[in-house]
């Protein structure tokens, strides 16, 4: 493992780039809503073989937040592919099966599942997961049980209820619930992560530099509620999120003995769809209802390139003053 620094015993740290590609892992599977950044921490430390990363905690709490828009931004860029009618690259996670000697091992191999599972999707007792996953999306989609203001999380229909004993669940942590109803029937655990690290391809330096250039991610326009916290008719949606945490510090708005959570005040509180008190984790799906109606990207102008285009005009403006002292 690189690594960038030496942590207390000796323990070498992993670089900020190592413990972002393991957040944006990690945070796909676990429940951000009921997990505490404590136990966050510890289930990333383990993914480096329990290096302690106590050290890192304030780039770990101010890059979850930034992740969770990624994850937000991501979707909007798949709202864009027009002509598209496949949505299964938005809405559902591709799953592949493991590749090994001879054939259907890992998620294609065929197990015994559970007789409510079995009765509800019309099945023998015995079924690949992958077969299971694809099944549920069927039902998912003929019934429209994605949320409409996320669709990547499910509200569960009596049915579903009845097999999974749950009102809800996301895309993400489906398969857990799906894997309490496959042999070897192992409980939920939302607090773990049980999926296999995904290997990520290296990006290219230049594609990662264009990801990050400011004002590349389509604005909207605003509700009346959301604009009176933020003061600003059309954002993109991670201006959203800074401008609601500038608002929330200036307001010293977190709760002083648990600063996850986040009291609201009258203005936030219409945004926050009527709560009194949201955690830093699940404020973001109270946005979505008030991103009102995408614009074009030329409908905004980010504040960067503003600043960089006005100090451009003052430095040329100084260059024209020491000709004409020249001249003189």
């Amino acid at each position: 493992m690189d690594a960038a620094a030496c942590g207390g015993g000796g323990q070498y740290l992993p670089t900020d780039k190592q413990i972002r590609q393991q957040m944006e892992e990690l945070m796909k599977v676990v429940d951000l809503e009921t997990m505490s950044t404590k136990q966050f921490i510890l289930a990333l430390s383990k993914k480096f073989g329990g290096v302690d990363l106590s050290s890192r905690r304030k780039y770990i709490k101010a890059s979850i937040t930034d992740i969770i828009d990624s994850m937000e931004s991501k979707d909007d860029d798949d709202d864009d592919d027009d002509g598209s009618e496949n949505e299964s690259s938005e809405e559902e996670p591709e799953v592949k099966p493991k590749k090994k000697g001879g054939g259907g091992g890992g998620l294609s191999a065929v197990k015994e599942i559970s007789e409510n599972l079995a009765v509800f999707l019309g099945s023998e007792r015995k079924m690949a997961r992958t077969a299971i996953v694809k099944a549920l999306w069927v039902y998912i989609k003929e019934n429209d049980l994605q949320n409409p203001d996320d669709k990547r999380e499910i509200l569960l229909d009596a049915k579903m209820k009845a097999v999974f004993g749950v009102d809800r669940f996301t895309m993400f942590s489906m398969n857990k619930y799906i894997g309490a109803h496959v042999e070897p029937y192992k409980p939920v655990d939302l607090t773990t992560s049980s999926t296999p690290k995904k290997r990520k391809a290296k990006a290219d330096p230049k594609e990662k530099a264009a990801k990050k250039k400011p004002g590349t991610q389509a604005p909207y326009r605003l509700s009346d509620e959301l604009i009176a916290v933020v003061g600003k008719t059309i954002l993109p949606r991670p201006q959203v999120t800074q401008a609601l945490w500038a608002y929330i510090r200036e307001n010293q708005l977190q709760n002083p003995k648990d600063k996850r959570e986040i009291l609201c005040d009258k203005k936030l509180s219409r945004v926050m769809g009527g709560e009194d008190r949201v955690t830093m984790f699940s404020m973001n799906k109270y946005i979505t209802p008030h991103m009102v109606e995408k614009l074009d990207k030329s409908a905004y102008v980010h504040e960067e390139i503003v600043k960089k285009k006005e100090e451009s005009e003052v430095e040329g403006s100084d260059d024209d003053d020491d000709d004409e002292s020249d001249d003189e």
